[in-house]
């Protein structure tokens, strides 16, 4: 019965490894697509003689924003893998909900590598910064939507209670579904108050308003990166078994109970789609609308 159970143990492990592998694999070809394009717009600024300081100070603090949701993502990625699957093995998870988180992970880093590619030299010398905020506003709202899916969990018997680990790692997930729609609405917020002034595309980020609103859309990305990582590092590091962390933050213990999390998942998705309705009203989702008002003439 032991060398059943350490054999599984070890094909659970190596499931999850390959898992950690495909996500590092795509980790890599964002930060590869990141420098690259970091390298191609500083070259040709250097050789053409068209070195602006403030321009590169913007891309520099995009491009450092990005890297800050790049990193964290893959982060969490990796150790959500560890604290949700390898801390009991495979045995006592429903398949169904496997497939989901799996799918929810490899369609969550599409959206990076966009944002990744859009950094380049061609897509900014095209439409500035348009694709990278729209990659962007895509990775909140997906990652919002993949959130609001039951989470990966086994069948309690009768009388048993949760567990405790199991508990908190949904309440951070109630907590990121909570974040990334907050965030959505404040993009959306800025991005209307910045075309209300005139600019019909505020994304280009090259003179005037448009630097402001690339810098304070960055600048919003990055805070909030900040609070995900210092709100969720005592639940994925280090995942202890203790009833509870000592230095969990309050919103986290405010969301241990099921029934909050139950209303504030539905009431962030409620949140997110509302901010995709308006975005429709104005004519955000017409990509190729947008796209047209922000190429280069």
């Amino acid at each position: 019965m032991a060398i059943r159970e350490d054999e599984f143990s070890r094909q659970s492990d190596r499931s999850v490894d390959n898992l950690r592998s495909l996500y590092a694999v795509l980790f890599g070809l964002s930060f590869s697509l990141t420098l690259t394009g970091a390298y191609d717009k500083v070259h040709g600024a250097l050789v053409g003689q068209g070195f602006d300081g403030a321009s590169v100070a913007l891309h520099a603090f995009v491009t450092l924003s990005f890297l800050c949701t790049l990193s964290l993502f893959h982060y969490q990625t990796d150790r959500y893998l560890d604290v949700v699957y390898r801390r009991t093995g495979l045995l006592e998870v429903r398949p169904p909900l496997f497939l989901l988180d799996l799918v929810r992970g490899l369609l969550s880093m599409a959206p990076i590598y966009l944002m990744a590619q859009s950094l380049g030299e061609e897509p900014f010398r095209q439409v500035g910064f348009t694709w990278y905020v729209l990659a962007a506003a895509v990775f909140l709202l997906s990652n919002t939507l993949f959130l609001s899916w039951p989470g990966p969990s086994r069948r309690l018997a009768a009388g048993e209670a949760p567990d405790p680990v199991s508990e908190r790692m949904d309440a951070l997930r109630v907590f990121w579904l909570l974040l990334n729609s907050t965030c959505m609405v404040l993009l959306f917020i800025l991005y209307h108050l910045f075309r209300s002034t005139g600019e019909v595309c505020p994304a280009r980020g090259e003179s005037g308003l448009q630097v402001g609103f690339v810098t304070v859309f960055a600048l919003i990305i990055l805070v909030r990166d900040t609070v995900d990582i210092s709100l969720s590092w005592p639940v994925l590091h280090p995942a202890t078994s203790a009833a509870e962390p000592p230095t969990t933050s309050r919103i986290l213990v405010w969301l241990g109970r099921k029934d909050r999390r139950r209303w504030i998942r539905a009431a962030a998705v409620v949140l997110a789609l509302g901010t995709v309705a308006l975005a429709a009203n104005e004519r955000l989702l017409d990509i190729l609308a947008v796209t047209r008002n922000c190429m280069t003439p």
